[in-house]
């Protein structure tokens, strides 16, 4: 089972910042855009939100530990909670004004684009079957959260080409082999807002998410940390 977290950025207000810590602050002050900022607190504060009553621990209280898994370096690596223990695992992702947390008691990725962006799609990071279903730009943006949602949930982010999985449809054909069988990871779309398309990776069968938006539960965290 996974939950599925959403929320507009512009219903995260700053007052909430009070729920990262000094090295959350510290990464975000490294951040040049606000509007990236901005992006960066919604995600971390509804991760924050989601996971501390998951745990029943204080949001505010959670510490991450990014170590990779692979190299052992400790910046870069895909963030767990410190002390959670291995039956919780935690994905994040934010484009245009949406940001998007999973939770799931198996590895999980999830990924959200906004179908409106119009950017070039990345044609090397596409295999050639996977470029003759992009018909727009909308579709492109579709696989593309497909694909990074399987390279979330395998913990190795875009340190592996994309162009090295394939997914047809909502279906892994290809995964590098280090990386185990396609058929160990289950896909699925997320019913997000428009113009944002999302999709969920598992490691097992159908995840079968629930998705909710997030934007009740920080208005009353706004209420308790601003009292």
């Amino acid at each position: 089972m996974a939950d599925v977290w959403y929320v507009g950025v512009d219903q995260v207000p700053e007052s909430l910042a009070v729920l990262l810590n000094g090295r959350d602050r510290a990464r975000r002050r490294q951040i040049v855009h606000e509007t990236d900022r901005h992006l960066f607190l919604a995600a971390w504060v509804l991760a924050r939100l989601v996971l501390g009553e998951r745990l029943g621990r204080d949001p505010a209280a959670l510490s991450f530990d990014r170590t990779c898994t692979h190299c052992g370096d400790r910046t870069h690596g895909k963030p767990v909670v410190e002390t959670a223990g291995p039956a919780l695992d935690f994905s994040l992702s934010h484009a245009g004004g949406l940001a998007v947390v999973a939770v799931s008691d198996r590895a999980v990725g999830v990924d959200v684009e906004d179908t409106t962006a119009g950017a070039q799609p990345l044609a090397p990071a596409l295999t050639e079957r996977e470029r003759e279903t992009c018909l727009s730009y909308a579709d492109f943006a579709r696989l593309w959260t497909r694909k990074e949602a399987v390279l979330k949930a395998v913990g190795k982010g875009l340190a592996i080409h994309p162009g090295r999985i394939e997914v047809l449809g909502a279906t892994l054909r290809a995964l590098p082999e280090e990386l185990g069988r396609p058929e160990d990871y289950a896909l699925c779309d997320l019913p997000l807002p428009a113009p944002y398309v999302g999709s969920l990776a598992v490691r097992g069968s159908e995840p079968s998410p629930s998705v909710r938006s997030g934007a009740k539960r920080v208005s009353d965290a706004a209420r308790v940390w601003s009292a």
